[in-house]
C-alpha cells in the first residue's frame, strides 16, 4: 500500500475515533433543562452540569444526592440589594434560577455560574466587571451580594459565587452601572455625588458612607438621604449619667414624608482603641443609641433609642425597626450595659 494511502487510513479512523469519543462525552454530560433531576455524586466526587441556558454548577458532595433548577419568571426586581453597598443594581436576567436539592445540605464544596451576554451588556452600559450573583434573603426582600465570594469569569462570559456549603435557594444575576466595580461607599455632606436614592416598594436597599454607619431600608415610596457629621456634642443635652463616645453627632436628613412607609436599621460604628481610652473601664455592651429631633437645638435632650443590638464582628450598635430616619444621633457611653441585648452574628 502506498504511503498516501496509510495516510487516507491515519485520518479516518483519527476522525471516527474523535467522532465515538465526543458521543460517548456528550452522553456521559449531557446539557440539563429546567426541571431535570440531577444526580449529584457522593465521596467528593465531582459534579460538574451545565444547563442549555449557560447555568453551570459545580459542587462536592460528601453523600448521593439530587436536584432540580427552576426558573422564576416573576422574580424579585434586582434594584433590592443587601450586602455589596452602591446604588444602580438592576436584574440582567429576566427571570432567576432556584435550586431545590433533595435534602438539606450544608457540607457541600460547590459554586453556581451565571450566563450573561458581554455584546448586550455593553449595549445596554454595563461593564462585565460589574456582574452580580445575587441570593434571595430568607425573608423574600432582598437579593444578597456576598463581595468575598464573586468572581467574573470572563472567558466563559459567566458570574459565579463560590465557597458555598449549600446551593438551595433562587439566584439572580445582577449588574450595576458604575465606575466602581465592588463595594462602593457613600461621602458625608450634600450634593448629587453624596445622597443615597432609595427605591420604593417591597424589598430593601442598603447603603454605607465612609465610617462604616450603615442603613438597611425598606420603603413603600421613593426618597432621598443625606447624612451630615457636625462636630460638638454638648454633655449637657446627653442623657444623664452617659458621655459622648465621638466629638461629633451623625445628622441624617431625608425627604421620606409620613406615608413612605418606612422602616429600617441603622448601624452606628465605634470605635473600640476609642473606647478604651476614653472610659478604660466600660465595655462596647455599654454603648447607646440616643436621638433628637432633627431641628433640635444644640441644648435639647437627646433620648436613647428603644431598640438595639450589638455587633461584636461589625463593631456597631444597630438601632431597628425605625419608622422615621431624620434626626441627630449620638452615640453614648453610660454605666450600665445593654441588659438582654445580644451580639448580632454577622
Amino acid at each position: 500500500m502506498a504511503y498516501p494511502d496509510l495516510y487516507r487510513v491515519y485520518l479516518v479512523v483519527c476522525l471516527i475515533l474523535g467522532i465515538f469519543t465526543w458521543s460517548a462525552h456528550a452522553q456521559d454530560d449531557p446539557l440539563a433543562n429546567f426541571g431535570d433531576t440531577i444526580q449529584v455524586l457522593g465521596q467528593m466526587a465531582r459534579t460538574d452540569q451545565d444547563f442549555k441556558d449557560g447555568l453551570a454548577l459545580d459542587l462536592f458532595s460528601p453523600t448521593n444526592r439530587t436536584l432540580v433548577v427552576t426558573n422564576n419568571t416573576s422574580p424579585l426586581p434586582g434594584n433590592f440589594v443587601k450586602g455589596s453597598s452602591g446604588e444602580g443594581f438592576t436584574s440582567l436576567s429576566t427571570y432567576s434560577w432556584i435550586v431545590k436539592m433533595n435534602e438539606t445540605a450544608q457540607d457541600l464544596i460547590a459554586k453556581i455560574e451565571l450566563p450573561y451576554d458581554p455584546v448586550a451588556l455593553q449595549k445596554e452600559g454595563f461593564d462585565v466587571s460589574n456582574t452580580f450573583v445575587g441570593k434571595l434573603a430568607p425573608d423574600g426582600k432582598a437579593w444578597v451580594i456576598s463581595e468575598n465570594q464573586r468572581n467574573v469569569h470572563v472567558s466563559e462570559n459567566k458570574t459565579r459565587i463560590i465557597k458555598l456549603t449549600s446551593l438551595d435557594g433562587e439566584y439572580m444575576l445582577l449588574g450595576r452601572k458604575s465606575v466602581d466595580n465592588s463595594n462602593i461607599f457613600v461621602q458625608y455632606g450634600q450634593g448629587a455625588t453624596r445622597t443615597v436614592n432609595v427605591t420604593g416598594g417591597a424589598g430593601i436597599q442598603e447603603a454605607e458612607f465612609v465610617d462604616g454607619l450603615r442603613f438597611s431600608v425598606a420603603a413603600a415610596a421613593p426618597f432621598a438621604l443625606n447624612v451630615d457629621i457636625p462636630n460638638g456634642v454638648d454633655q449637657a443635652a446627653l442623657p444623664e449619667n452617659t458621655m459622648p463616645l465621638n466629638s461629633f453627632s451623625w445628622v441624617i436628613n431625608t425627604t421620606a414624608t409620613s406615608s413612605s412607609g418606612l422602616s429600617a436599621t441603622v448601624s452606628f460604628p465605634f470605635n473600640t482603641d476609642m473606647l478604651a481610652a476614653k472610659a478604660p473601664d466600660r465595655k462596647p455592651q455599654q454603648l447607646i443609641v440616643a436621638r433628637r429631633a432633627l431641628n433640635a437645638t444644640s441644648t435639647d435632650r437627646f433620648s436613647a433609642l428603644e431598640k438595639q443590638r450589638l455587633s461584636w464582628s461589625a463593631n456597631t450598635i444597630s438601632a431597628e425597626g425605625l419608622p422615621q430616619l431624620d434626626g441627630q444621633y449620638v452615640l453614648v457611653i453610660m454605666g450600665n450595659g445593654l441588659g438582654d441585648d445580644e451580639e448580632k452574628n454577622d
